[in-house]
């Protein structure tokens, strides 16, 4: 297996763009949202302020109507996992344990389900899976994706979710790049494998779908947003 390379697609881009941002402030007296982190710094540098960013301006619209008020990380979190569908399959792939790359497929209630499709003995004590040497993370979200769909086709489940941008809008429909295909042919063909079990999924009445790495229950705790 080649080492695949990061392809641009690394944190805050998606498709190989920047990944927009909206971040809206309160100064007490003035509020706005504007479309910059630097315009925003000019705006809160030194003074009392309160601000965010958002990926919509109707979230930072609904965060200044709603007073502004921060919330903690974790608990936002929580909430938003108790509002994901609990008829779905979750994906997830790290490196945090520094003994190479591991994937993790889970229901909603984070219990690992990677048995029901991986031979146990191929599996760790905590019911996840390690990729062979040399593979990358995003390999191993690749590979994430193709057991969450095996699950979810033996489960009956028509929905499946993981937090990479690269492998559900790209890899998983088998398109990698020319010069990918070339330089590491075994991810070509894993990414065609991919392709061939979404495609019966989705014939199926299947879909994938985008989750924060922060909300996925099969996060395995390294994911950093």
């Amino acid at each position: 297996m080649g080492v695949l390379d990061f392809l641009a697609f690394g944190e805050g881009a998606m498709g190989g763009r920047p990944v927009k941002k909206f971040y809206a402030f309160d100064l007490g007296g003035e509020r706005g949202i504007v479309a910059s982190w630097p315009e925003c710094e000019s705006k809160v540098r030194g003074r009392r302020a309160r601000y965010r960013g958002f990926a919509t301006r109707a979230e930072a619209e609904a965060w200044l109507g709603a007073g502004a008020h921060y919330e903690h990380k974790q608990q936002r979190a929580e909430g938003e996992r108790s509002a994901l569908p609990a008829q779905a399959v979750f994906f997830d792939s790290g490196t945090g344990r520094g003994e190479g790359v591991e994937v993790n497929v889970t229901g909603r209630d984070g219990v690992p389900v990677l048995h029901l499709v991986v031979p146990e003995e191929s599996l760790t004590p905590r019911g996840t899976a390690f990729m062979p040497k040399g593979a990358t993370n995003n390999y191993g979200e690749l590979m994430g994706c193709f057991h969450a769909i095996q699950v979810a086709r033996a489960l009956g489940v028509k929905l499946v979710c993981g937090d990479s941008a690269l492998v559900l809008d790209y890899w998983s429909r088998g398109h990698v790049s020319r010069e990918k295909r070339a330089e590491d042919p075994e991810l070509a063909r894993a990414a065609e494998a991919v392709a061939v079990e979404r495609r019966a999924f989705e014939s199926e009445g299947g879909r994938l779908q985008h989750v924060r790495g922060r909300v996925n229950p099969a996060d395995l705790g390294f994911h950093r947003e």
